[in-house]
């Protein structure tokens, strides 16, 4: 196991292991959206998102938007990691936020399933909107806008990496229905996710290449204009990355790389490993460390009111 916060602390696996092994947790109890189905985008638009509230009465409490897996062709804001995100932040004061995006839509075509829409760039866009829909309604639902991290696994986890690093630009925003709300985030939290379509470019072309046959140069920029490390400086925010070292889905040298790359800027993260993890979207659920004692620490560091 591996757990490190860069630039200051480096735990060393003992003194991890004493501090974090604990047998895998009970179910936690399934909780309700305060709002169901929430429109954010266009009217005409059909994804929604669900919105949940602590009970408590803070009126400037913290968010994190949380963006579901599933290949970026399914997946679903009622299930999987979003709900277990849920189960464990909102008890813990957070409003959490789970939204839907397009997804890759497919078609029987003489007997075979062929991509019809892909989901890209479109995706990124409803994210990052999603983002800005929160800081616009952050007085109705009690947020603080300037406290709002972003969280995802496996695809979301792209996703999530790629809203908080390019927050600010003006490169993925062109489209977005609220160009003059930032979407910038505190933190990010990433389960997963790839981080750079051109060392991995097999999954890349499943959302964001326009087809296959495209010119070699074609494809590597747009691999390279979907990949999180390309918009990496010194000022992106803490990130949380969380990974199975044998992961048969997204390689695991993808979280490696992500971490090089930080630490080579000097921008705070932990990377946390699980050596025993079998397979890919295991959410929180871990014999080897406490994933949400982990996750709720580095959120509460990194959404803390400032001065």
């Amino acid at each position: 196991m591996i757990f490190m916060r860069i630039p200051f602390v480096f735990l060393s696996v003992g003194l991890i292991f004493a501090c974090s092994v604990r047998a895998a947790a009970a179910a936690l109890p399934a909780i309700a959206p305060t709002h169901s189905d929430v429109t954010f985008l266009a009217a005409e638009r059909p994804q929604k998102m669900d919105v949940y509230l602590p009970a408590n009465n803070e009126t400037m409490r913290p968010a994190v938007v949380v963006i579901h897996g599933g290949g970026w062709s399914g997946g679903k804001k009622i299930w999987g990691y979003p709900v277990e995100f849920v189960k464990r932040a909102v008890p813990a004061g957070y409003a959490v936020f789970c939204p839907e995006y397009q997804l890759n839509e497919f078609a029987e075509i003489d007997g075979k399933k062929v991509c019809t829409k892909r989901g890209g760039p479109q995706n990124i866009l409803d994210c990052l909107d999603a983002i800005s829909f929160v800081r616009m309604h952050a007085k109705e639902y009690g947020v603080d806008p300037e406290r709002i991290a972003v969280a995802g696994d496996s695809a979301g986890g792209q996703l999530a990496l790629l809203a908080g690093y390019d927050a600010d630009s003006s490169t993925l925003g062109e489209g977005r229905l609220y160009p003059k709300v930032s979407p910038r985030v505190r933190c990010i939290v990433d389960f997963y996710g790839v981080a750079n379509f051109e060392t991995f470019p097999a999954w890349g072309g499943w959302s964001f290449l326009k087809g296959q046959n495209d010119p070699a140069e074609v494809k590597t920029a747009l691999l390279r204009r979907y990949s999180p490390v390309t918009y990496l400086t010194k000022d992106s925010p803490p990130t949380l990355i969380v990974h199975g070292r044998n992961d048969p889905g997204v390689t695991y040298k993808q979280s490696e790389e992500l971490s090089s790359k930080l630490k080579e800027l000097g921008v705070p993260f932990e990377f946390v490993t699980l050596e025993k993890a079998t397979k890919h979207a295991f959410n929180f659920d871990s014999d080897e460390m406490d994933l949400t004692a982990i996750t709720l620490k580095f959120l509460g560091e990194n959404t803390k009111r400032q001065p």
